[in-house]
């Protein structure tokens, strides 16, 4: 492999409330149709039923305490399932489908080390600028294990 030639990863890539967020393809499971609540999609309750599975969903507007007025969607189009390692799977309902994105790793700066913003944000490790339709947009690289952590105490209690 030429030494100039940046590595590049794939990432699914979604939109919550007014941010972008990027999961590396390997943490996301399957993007899938999101079931209607007659068919197991209680998004409102926070779980989504598929086949023999029930999915706890990940509410990231509440987790990052993002726009308080953008709640997470009631009905959503999209799944993306991720599994954790200890192999619990979760969800995270989209209005609009993910993308897939590929990113040299040099576009991926990590996130400042500053005590305010990790005691603030440790679950985003790192922060890109990409070319979108009509401009830009700024993704912020989730850190699935940290975001896992941060729930395991609620769904132990």
């Amino acid at each position: 492999m030429d030494k100039n030639t940046a590595k590049i990863e794939r990432f699914i890539t979604f939109k919550v409330a007014d941010h972008w967020f990027a999961l590396p393809l390997g943490n996301v499971l399957k993007v899938v149709n999101c079931p209607p609540s007659d068919q197991g999609g209680l998004i409102t309750l926070g779980m989504v039923k598929l086949g023999a599975h029930t999915i706890q969903l990940l509410d990231l507007s509440k987790i990052f305490g993002l726009r308080a007025d953008v709640a997470a969607p009631s009905k959503a189009s999209f799944l993306l399932v991720l599994r954790s390692t200890q192999k619990t799977l979760w969800g995270i309902a989209l209005e609009t489908p993910p993308d897939l994105l590929e990113l040299p790793l040099t576009a991926l700066q990590p996130v400042s080390a500053d005590d305010r913003f990790v005691s603030r944000c440790p679950w985003i490790s790192h922060m890109a600028v990409v070319s979108a339709q009509g401009g830009s947009r700024t993704l912020s690289r989730l850190d699935l294990t940290a975001v896992l952590e941060k729930l395991t105490p609620l769904r132990s209690a």
